[in-house]
């Protein structure tokens, strides 16, 4: 049995090893301890303040490679797409700045973009399914083959748009694509220049930073949702443009977190959008460069996913327009531009 002097002994033990901690963090080992942090404190800085140096060394090579890039743009690219009808997809009016360098780049290439489609919120907007809906009600009691069999209303009509600009969908008569195109903008679905056009060469899709298409008051469950519908979209129109035989590019706005919502993180690194090329920076002062030059790999049958982001293959695609362009390693140029966003 456990007598009372057992547990005095423990706690004089106790005591004594509380005091001999006390006295030696106030003597002897109080300064070796302080040393010690004050050294970690100080190499710590000295790492940070070398790194931020490096940051904005990296920062400034990134900014330096960019405005080159941008200025041999129309040089890079002369002629490279003589007499091509590229079909340009965005959905939003906020990439409309980077399509008119885009359109400027293209015309230096020889091409024009002979199809410009930008989808309206209708198409992901969770309010507006009863719209949706009688829009594919139309489209069946016109052209029933048309449509395929995709879970939402949002898919089929997504689908449908990238079929109308293939060549591949042989059963949609050229009267019934009019009228097909005419349903998709009277539904509000798409607004639409050069739907009369001849079937494209090569699809360009430019999509804005997912921060423009937020709507301002939704609750949690609204914005969920809408995010949703918008991810199934995307997911849909990449899914059907790989399955073309037409060059695509998707060419994106790089939020400046580089979101994990963007359609970019969606396409890249998924075996079903092997055959399709990216390019995130559309934004940036070379961004619209980087996807004319994946336009260009494209027709040549290559492929890739370039830019600064974390997920990008490369810089710039390997072309002899890009030869002799001085390259970063991706890994420091993703770091000087902050993930691919905003620098």
């Amino acid at each position: 049995m456990i007598d009372f002097r057992y547990h005095l002994v423990s706690l004089i033990s106790v005591f004594l090893a509380l005091a001999v901690g006390i006295v030696l963090g106030a003597g002897p080992l109080r300064e070796n301890l302080g040393d010690q942090l004050t050294g970690q404190v100080e190499q710590l800085r000295t790492e940070q303040d070398e790194l931020r140096t490096q940051n904005e060394q990296l920062g400034e090579r990134n900014e330096q490679l960019s405005s080159f890039i941008s200025e041999a743009g129309p040089q890079m690219v002369a002629g490279a797409l003589q007499g091509k009808r590229i079909a340009v997809i965005t959905d939003s009016t906020s990439t409309r700045p980077a399509l008119e360098k885009v359109s400027s780049l293209l015309d230096s290439a020889g091409a024009e973009i002979s199809t410009r489609i930008t989808l309206q919120s209708t198409l992901w907007d969770p309010s507006q399914e009863t719209q949706r809906q009688e829009t594919v009600d139309a489209i069946r009691e016109t052209a029933p083959e048309a449509l395929q069999d995709l879970p939402t209303t949002s898919e089929q009509l997504s689908a449908l748009m990238i079929d109308l600009l293939s060549p591949q969908r042989a059963t949609i008569s050229k009267g019934d694509r009019g009228d097909l195109w005419k349903q998709l903008v009277d539904g509000q679905i798409v607004t639409v220049d050069g739907q009369d056009a001849p079937l494209p060469d090569a699809i360009l899709l430019a999509a804005a930073d997912p921060a423009q298409l937020v709507v301002a008051g939704e609750n949690e469950a609204q914005a969920t949702n809408r995010s949703q519908l918008l991810l199934q979209i995307h997911s849909a129109l990449a899914s059907q443009m790989s399955a073309t035989e037409l060059p695509v590019v998707i060419a994106g706005t790089t939020p400046g977190n580089d979101s994990s919502t963007s359609i970019l993180r969606t396409v890249r690194g998924d075996s079903r959008f092997s055959a399709v090329s990216t390019t995130d920076r559309l934004q940036e002062s070379d961004g619209a460069l980087l996807a004319v030059l994946a336009l260009i790999e494209q027709t040549r049958d290559g492929e890739g996913d370039y830019g600064t982001a974390a997920d990008a293959d490369a810089r710039l695609p390997e072309l002899p327009e890009t030869a002799g362009v001085p390259t970063s390693g991706n890994s420091e140029s993703a770091e000087a531009s902050d993930g691919g966003g905003e620098q």
